[in-house]
């Protein structure tokens, strides 16, 4: 099972869920160097898709090959077919007994999903907090934790450094960020000395989703050094996916067109792909009554026909 088949599933599960159309693959392709082509149906409407991704596919023989040895090693007994997602910049664990703990932790969260249930593993993980000055209400953050560093003005006495670089994905829970954002608020009345660090423990939350159908796992990312400059490479790959996948979907024989990407991001609201399209040229996707967008497990409609337009409606 490759990540444009997990995208495919996502896509007509989703297609099912927003509009009550249960789409049925009937023939697929590969394309190289990466992605898939597929015509599906639902009685008598036909449906031509193509999945892409918006970064790889990876030329890291070494990471694929261990990502695959570890796929293989969480699939062992499992029930079914598992899509597990890694958080943009993360990478898989390395060490043997960081590897056993985490096939045990992903093997543990599986076991206990249904078809089409999604949910996270929680991942062990330090943040460290420095303190630099007595005086001050000041947070510097570097990580996953950047965005929430004004949360911390006024709730501290002094300035301090926090690094939580090796945080990649909160958990979705509101309350889980509030208790962390207590906690370091808490710890800093710890430090006493200027210059101390402080560990911190909390969780790396990876995505875990159990698919409708096929077996196997599929782990969904990339090395993290190739995630680097991920906004340009986005904007550039995807300008160069919609002029090379738009035209032969409008050739297919279909009554809908749908293109779905790929991305990897640590959460969809961080996403990147609707601000590229934003700046391309709307013939490039003219046509297509779908482009979505797939990630952390969920499917993103970048752009839709409208409900009255799609030809179950119009006949």
């Amino acid at each position: 099972m490759t990540e444009t088949d997990v995208c495919l599933q996502l896509f007509l599960a989703w297609l099912a869920q927003a509009h009550g159309r249960r789409f049925l693959v009937e023939e697929s392709d590969y394309l190289e160097p990466a992605g898939l082509s597929a015509l599906a149906a639902d009685g008598s409407f036909r449906l031509a898709v193509e999945v892409r991704p918006l970064l790889g596919p990876s030329e890291n023989a070494v990471w694929l090959a261990y990502r695959d040895q570890l796929q293989n090693d969480i699939a062992v007994d499992l029930p079914g077919a598992f899509a597990l997602w890694l958080p943009a910049g993360a990478d898989l664990p390395s060490g043997s007994s960081e590897r056993l703990d985490f096939v045990k932790r992903v093997r543990e969260t599986a076991f206990s999903l249904e078809a089409g249930e999604r949910s996270c593993v929680p991942l062990p993980i330090s943040v460290y907090l420095k303190k630099l000055r007595q005086d001050g209400n000041l947070m510097s953050v570097i990580g996953g934790l950047n965005a929430y560093w004004a949360r911390f003005t006024e709730r501290i006495r002094g300035t301090y450094d926090l690094d939580s670089t090796r945080l990649h994905r909160l958990p979705e829970s509101e309350e889980h960020l509030q208790g962390l954002l207590d906690n370091i608020c808490q710890e800093t009345e710890r430090i006493e000395n200027i210059g101390q660090w402080l560990d911190i423990e909390t969780i790396d939350a990876w995505t875990i989703q159990r698919l409708e159908d096929g077996h196997g796992v599929a782990i969904m990312g990339m090395p993290p050094e190739e995630m680097g400059d991920l906004g340009l490479a986005v904007r550039r790959n995807f300008r160069r996916i919609l002029a090379d996948a738009a035209p032969r979907l409008r050739q297919r024989a279909a009554d809908l067109r749908a293109l779905v990407v790929l991305g990897h991001y640590a959460r969809m609201e961080q996403e990147g792909a609707t601000t590229a399209l934003r700046g391309y040229d709307p013939a490039l996707y003219a046509n297509l009554d779908f482009l979505c967008l797939a990630t952390d497990g969920l499917i993103k409609p970048l752009i839709q026909a409208p409900a009255h337009l799609l030809p179950w409606a119009r006949g």
